[in-house]
């Protein structure tokens, strides 16, 4: 019965989870898509979800037997009770245990590179390029394929190898760390693989100088980067009136808890002129170095505490520099993955509001 009601209840949206009587209870939340189911004038089911895509993940649990077991409880607990909190690990609920979710993961192999932070997965296979957003694709490309033991960027062309899409996948790290008053590198240092770089792109090219074995170009990209900054331990990043703050998490008791993941994400839009020098009967097959800048289009913090499933955002700037550039180079190496890295000459957080600190990015470019 409960289950018809919070069917009939899906499509419910609120701006935030206020009810009529405010004095009785407050959202303590930020505004969140919600679910209201009401029994009487003093019962309220709420469940509520960063979005509606999480919200429909409620049809995933067997809302029955939960129920069940809370009235089990209720029933064992003696005498009159004022205050009655419950914490349920909702993952024994499933109706199909095979729909919980999978770890983040880099997973590289004979079949091929597959990624998912959290409801993204990008694959890289033999059938193509696909990235996709929960169950909805949002971007595929079958037409850059490996073939044989050939990658098709490293062949000898008329233009350069660095030509069209582009996929990089490796780690971000603090590329110069200088001590800052007011702060302690500890509070903030990053776990070295957890901490990822994903950039997805275009390249252009013109041909400069044409050779027998050599040739010369000048490449144009633009891309989408994301540094994923994991950190090493309990803290998270807050932001206050005078600067950002690294502090350990809390519960809504003010008690520190064990986190299983916490990370500041910085997404950017980049524009890069990179010289390249590509090479006919060469182990390497190209050389390129050149120089890049890009604009920062958000950035918020990713926390998820040990034992549950939900994942707590905070979407602020962080006084986080709004422009970004560096220098970067690559190396090709045929018949393989080429590699490249990426150092910024600016620091991340604005002078006096953060720690100094430069960011450094290296691994994988596969296409």
């Amino acid at each position: 019965m409960v289950v018809l009601f919070v069917l009939a209840a899906i499509g419910t949206r609120a701006g935030s989870l206020r009810l009529a009587d405010e004095k009785r209870w407050r959202p303590s939340a930020q505004d969140k898509d919600s679910i209201i189911v009401t029994f009487g004038d003093k019962t309220r089911l709420i469940i509520y979800g960063e979005n509606r895509q999480e919200l429909e993940k409620i049809m995933r649990y067997d809302l029955n037997a939960l129920l069940k077991d809370l009235k089990i409880r209720l029933d064992s607990t003696a005498g009159d009770t004022t205050l009655l909190r419950e914490e349920f690990n909702g993952n024994k609920y499933l109706k199909n245990p095979g729909d919980q979710e999978e770890k983040d993961y880099v997973r590289i192999g004979l079949r091929g590179i597959h990624i998912k932070d959290g409801d993204t997965r990008v694959s890289i296979d033999n059938s193509g390029v696909k990235v996709k957003d929960g169950d909805e694709v949002v971007a595929s490309d079958s037409t850059y394929r490996r073939v044989g033991k050939h990658f098709r960027r490293t062949s000898w062309g008329g233009s350069s190898p660095r030509k069209g899409f582009n996929i990089a996948l490796g780690l971000n790290t603090y590329g110069t760390n200088e001590a800052t008053a007011g702060f302690n590198k500890d509070d903030y240092d990053l776990k070295p693989f957890g901490s990822r770089y994903v950039s997805l792109g275009y390249v252009a090219s013109a041909n400069v100088v044409r050779g027998k074995n050599a040739r010369l170009h000048l490449d144009f990209g633009v891309d989408f980067s994301w540094y994923n900054m994991m950190y090493d331990g309990n803290n998270t990043i807050a932001k206050t009136d005078d600067g950002v703050e690294f502090r350990e998490v809390v519960n809504d008791q003010g008690q520190p808890v064990e986190v299983r993941k916490s990370k500041l994400v910085v997404p950017y839009v980049n524009l890069a002129i990179m010289p390249t020098l590509s090479f006919s009967r060469s182990f390497i097959s190209y050389i390129s170095a050149g120089v890049y800048g890009g604009y920062r289009i958000g950035s918020y913090t990713k926390v998820r505490k040990v034992g549950t499933k939900d994942v707590d955002h905070d979407r602020r700037n962080f006084y986080i520099e709004d422009l970004r550039y560096g220098l970067a180079a690559e190396i090709g190496i045929r018949n393989f993955p080429d590699f490249f890295v990426n150092y910024d000459l600016n620091n991340l957080y604005e002078a006096n509001r953060g720690p100094s600190v430069r960011m450094l990015s290296f691994g994988v470019r596969l296409f």
